[in-house]
C-alpha cells in the first residue's frame, strides 16, 4: 500500500465518514485523486495492491470507506447512493480540498457521479472503473439476479462473479476495520437491496456533466461494452476503454494499463 500520510474520520449526517490520505498531504498545487471502492470492498481490499500505490506516487490520494464499508459504520435505515455522495462531498470539504480527480470502482464510480451531479465544482474528473452511471447497463442476468435473489445464476455467468475466496478476503478485511464486525452480512444485504431498487442517475443530469469522464471497464465485465458506448455518447465529451482479457473482479488489479489512461484523461489539471 502507499505510505499513508493521515488517517481520520468527517461527521457527515450524523456518522463517521473514515478517510485515508496517500502520497503526502493535498496542497493545492495539484487536484488529488479520490478513490472510491466498490460495493462490499475496503481500500484495502480494492486498491491496495495495484492502482493506490501507483497513484500516490504521482499526488497525493483521498481513499474513502463509504457507509457501512471498513472503518466507516451504518446508519439506521436503508443505504442510498444520493447520502454516500452527499457523505464523500463533506470529507473534501472538512479536508478544505476544492477539486478532485475521482475514481471509483463498481459502486465507487456510482457515487462518484452522484458527487458530480450534487457538488459539480468539487469534481475535477471521473474514472468509472466496472460501471457507468445506472445498473441497468450490466449484463441482462446479472440485473435479473440482483432483483431476484432466487435466481440460479447461469454457467456463463458464474465465472465473472466474485468467488468465495473474494468474498472471504472482503469478510476479513470488514472484521478486522468495522465498529461492528458482524454487520457484514447485513451491510451485504442492504446493498443488494438499493441497487434492485436504484432508477440510475437520471439521464439530463448526466447528460450536463462538465468534467471529463473516463469509462474504463474490461471486455468480459459486468458492463455490456454497448451499453458503455452509449454512456460514453451520451456524457459530454467521455472517453470509453476497454481493458482485453479483464473482468469486472480483475479489473482493479490493471493499475499497469489504468494508470497512463487515466494520467492522459486529466492533464494538465
Amino acid at each position: 500500500m502507499g505510505t499513508t500520510t493521515s488517517s481520520g474520520y468527517v461527521t457527515s449526517d450524523g456518522l463517521d465518514i473514515y478517510y485515508e490520505i496517500h502520497g503526502g498531504p493535498p496542497d493545492g498545487a495539484r487536484a488529488p485523486f479520490v478513490l472510491l471502492p466498490g460495493g462490499a470492498m475496503t481500500i484495502e481490499t480494492a486498491f491496495a495492491d495495484d492502482l493506490l500505490p501507483l497513484l500516490s506516487r504521482q499526488r497525493p490520494v483521498i481513499a474513502m470507506e463509504m457507509q457501512g464499508h471498513g472503518h466507516t459504520g451504518d446508519r439506521n435505515g436503508a443505504i442510498t447512493l444520493d447520502q454516500m455522495a452527499r457523505d464523500a462531498s463533506a470529507v473534501l470539504t472538512h479536508l478544505q480540498v476544492a477539486r478532485a480527480h475521482f475514481i471509483g470502482h463498481s459502486l465507487g464510480a456510482l457515487v462518484s457521479f452522484g458527487v458530480a451531479i450534487s457538488h459539480p465544482e468539487q469534481v475535477a474528473s471521473i474514472t468509472a472503473v466496472g460501471a457507468t452511471y445506472t445498473f441497468d447497463d450490466m449484463l441482462p442476468e446479472l440485473v435479473k439476479l440482483q432483483r431476484d435473489p432466487t435466481h440460479e445464476p447461469s454457467a456463463a455467468l458464474i465465472p465473472l462473479l466474485p468467488t468465495a475466496d473474494d468474498f472471504a478476503a472482503w469478510t476479513d478485511s470488514f472484521r478486522r476495520s468495522a465498529p461492528d464486525p458482524d454487520a457484514f452480512e447485513d451491510i451485504l444485504g442492504k446493498l443488494n437491496v438499493m441497487l434492485a431498487q436504484w432508477p440510475g442517475w437520471p439521464e439530463a443530469k448526466i447528460a450536463a456533466l462538465s468534467a471529463p469522464v473516463l469509462l474504463a471497464i474490461g471486455d468480459n465485465d459486468f458492463v455490456r461494452i454497448d451499453r458503455a458506448a452509449e454512456a460514453a455518447r451520451l456524457i459530454p465529451d467521455a472517453q470509453l476503454a476497454v481493458l482485453p482479457g479483464t473482468t469486472h473482479m480483475s479489473i482493479t488489479r490493471r493499475g499497469a494499463w489504468l494508470f497512463p489512461l487515466i494520467e492522459a484523461r486529466i492533464a494538465g489539471g
